[in-house]
């Protein structure tokens, strides 16, 4: 295999990356070269993205290629999802990008479920109508009165609108329309849903991309400006959770996959979506990503440790990650947390917020924080088990397998009580998949590699994988019947 060297650009919510992802000899290096704050501007009542100074870190990362001599083949960009720039019929930008996190899609459904139910536009899309996605934040718009509707003729997501500003070249990017409610169980773009609710179906007119492809090349002036050659850029899968996907080293058949870090990301890949209602209900949506499309569920993940540790360390710094793991494994199992409770999402205080949850649901309180780690741990365990049971039933398969991905990771005690709790083995690996699955979508739209199979072989091939075997079945399982029925 010859020797190929991608920049991958992941912009992240608070913090942005360019990554050069080396592919030789069958595996993939990669080597960070540049990594930006990512800040949200406040002007007036709206929260803005900082699109300006995003771009020039991306110029940035291009420049430091060139002055390093690097021989790019490709670049790709994947982000956040949802959010996006409205463009006139001559491809200027109407205004600045709308931060997901601003209020104006706040109590959305209020306004959106006089017009059409959450359950049609699930039916109609495939996709939860949560209220940041494109769709509720264009109704926003609607709502509120915002004169750029009348003047939009091109929605671009933040991945695309990079890429168009570094090739002048317009495209949608499947990943980032489904995760938006903006195109049908298709792949069409959801013109007739569009009709319905009364926004412009204008907007519905771009070249709709299944990634990976080649838009094109840099253009002149970022040539110019940087000082490197006509490097082609790629339309991969631009939502990164798509990218995560891609990369998951799997093998076989019957898997399912979680992203583990702050939140948990459970799902399978799929032929095509389940648009029936009834998914909805039971909190899964349907997104895309290369080769087809995967069925996922969102949950609570090491957030609820990371708050934990943030307090703790404040009053004393010996309470590191480590020491809790190990106080953790060391204590003896207590009580259950359902960690879906609300309360949960963003406390003040993370230690008093999961003993009221505890509390509430008749559980003994934890006697060490040892023993309340353990606690959180082992309840994320189970609502992973869970939900995969819920899982199995859409997608109407029998798991053999669970991937684990992310840098939860990394927490080797949540691996092995996952494993445990679900019942199959856990194959844990690849910390990098954003960065991962956009360079070897990369490789896979130039031709360096030929098929998605052949992607995941790569991503083996390329990092450690740990697997950890089901233990003490009888008593998680007992330990699951208890946790479903603490949480229905």
């Amino acid at each position: 295999m010859s020797r190929h060297t991608f920049l991958a650009i992941d912009l992240g919510a608070s913090s942005g990356r360019g990554i050069l992802l080396t592919l030789a000899d069958g595996r993939l290096s990669m080597e960070e070269i540049h990594r930006f704050e990512n800040f949200k501007v406040q002007i007036g009542e709206t929260l803005h993205w900082n699109l300006l100074w995003l771009h020039q870190q991306i110029v940035e990362c291009l420049h430091m290629c060139a002055q390093r001599d690097v021989e790019l083949t490709a670049i790709g960009v994947d982000a956040w999802g949802v959010d996006f720039g409205l463009l006139d019929a001559n491809g200027k930008l109407l205004g600045n990008p709308v931060c997901y996190r601003d209020l104006r899609t706040e109590n959305i459904h209020e306004y959106t479920d006089r017009i059409i139910s959450q359950d049609a536009i699930f039916e109609q899309t495939a996709c939860d109508p949560w209220a940041i996605s494109t769709l509720m934040q264009l109704l926003a718009m609607q709502r509120d009165g915002d004169v750029q509707l009348d003047h939009a003729r091109h929605l671009l997501h933040m991945p695309d609108l990079f890429n168009y500003l570094l090739t002048g070249v317009m495209a949608n990017d499947l990943s980032n329309l489904t995760t938006g409610n903006m195109v049908d169980p298709q792949c069409k773009w959801a013109t007739e849903l569009f009709e319905q609710v009364g926004l412009p179906t204008a907007l519905l007119e771009g070249d709709i991309v299944a990634p990976p492809k080649v838009l094109g090349t840099l253009s002149e002036s970022i040539q110019k400006e940087t000082g490197i050659g006509p490097v082609p850029v790629v339309c991969v899968a631009g939502h990164d959770t798509a990218s995560v996907v891609a990369a998951v080293p799997a093998q076989g058949d019957n898997w399912a996959f979680l992203s583990c870090g702050t939140w948990s990301i459970l799902g399978a890949a799929r032929d095509k979506p389940v648009s029936d209602p009834a998914c909805l209900h039971a909190g899964f949506t349907n997104e895309y990503t290369i080769g087809g499309w995967y069925l996922c569920h969102n949950i609570s993940g090491l957030w609820l440790i990371n708050e934990l540790q943030r307090h703790w360390s404040r009053e004393d710094a010996s309470w590191t990650f480590g020491r809790m793991t190990d106080e953790a494994r060391d204590a003896e199992a207590g009580g259950m947390i359902d960690v879906s409770d609300p309360s949960l999402a963003a406390p003040e205080r993370m230690e008093e917020a999961l003993l009221g949850v505890m509390e509430a649901n008749g559980q003994p309180k934890p006697t060490s924080r040892g023993q309340l780690v353990r606690c959180v741990l082992e309840s994320l365990a189970l609502e992973y088990a869970k939900r995969l049971k819920v899982l199995g039933v859409l997608a109407g398969e029998q798991f053999e397998t669970l991937y684990m991905v992310g840098g939860g990771i990394a927490n080797t005690l949540l691996c092995e009580f996952t494993a445990n709790a679900i019942g199959i083995p856990v194959e844990a690996g690849a910390n990098e998949c954003t960065a991962m699955g956009n360079a070897l979508g990369q490789a896979l739209a130039i031709g360096a590699i030929d098929s998605l199979t052949e992607l995941r072989q790569i991503m083996r091939d390329s990092v450690e994988i740990i697997t950890y075997v089901p233990q003490n079945r009888e008593r998680w399982e007992s330990r699951l019947a208890s946790y479903e029925e603490m949480t229905r």
